[in-house]
């Protein structure tokens, strides 16, 4: 005897199922990652910025046998956008614009507080939280890739990163002491 469902068990089958649809098919809230080649990008993020200046932050994990590059970034967020290190120099912080970064084979580089991170000079209208604007990372081997940039605060980016092992968070990546 075949199994058959009423009309309401259908009906409720055709919930059920959107229900799951909607909770597999939506990534987690900010989560994103991008893949170019060798390369993948994690969680562009920037902070909230009222001022002309803001920055750009994210991860490059390289899984290929060969070393790539990050040569440039573009955005119509900024005037300019730089890739930028920052030292301590005694109790001084420095800050000086990079021609590259170097992305070794088989690793990761996080771009992140208090270390390498993209400098966005010329901002043409305030950083919200919750906001997102496009940015461009062109490779030296790789090629370029747009990405979406989710403007958030330090606190929104930690409760990002509570996620299982091994899913895109930073936990262990060096720079990003404190994101957890």
């Amino acid at each position: 005897m075949p199994f058959r469902l009423g009309r309401t068990g259908r009906s409720l089958s055709v919930f059920l199922a959107l229900v799951l649809l909607g909770v597999f098919a939506a990534p987690p809230a900010f989560a994103h990652a991008y893949k170019l080649g060798t390369l993948d990008i994690h969680h562009p993020w920037a902070r909230p910025a009222v001022g002309k200046t803001g920055a750009v932050y994210f991860v490059v994990k390289n899984s290929g046998t060969t070393a790539d590059a990050l040569l440039r970034v573009e955005t119509d967020v900024a005037d300019k956008a730089q890739i930028h290190t920052m030292t301590m120099d005694g109790n001084v912080m420095r800050m000086r614009e990079l021609d590259r970064l170097e992305i070794p084979a088989g690793q990761s580089v996080a771009v992140a507080p208090g270390g390498i991170h993209i400098m966005l000079i010329g901002l043409k209208a305030p950083l919200k939280a919750g906001d997102k604007f496009p940015m461009k990372l062109v490779f030296e081997k790789a090629g370029a890739v747009d990405v979406s940039v989710y403007v958030q605060t330090p606190e929104e980016m930690r409760k990002g990163e509570e996620q299982p092992s091994g899913s895109g968070g930073m936990e262990g990546m060096p720079g990003m002491e404190g994101m957890h």
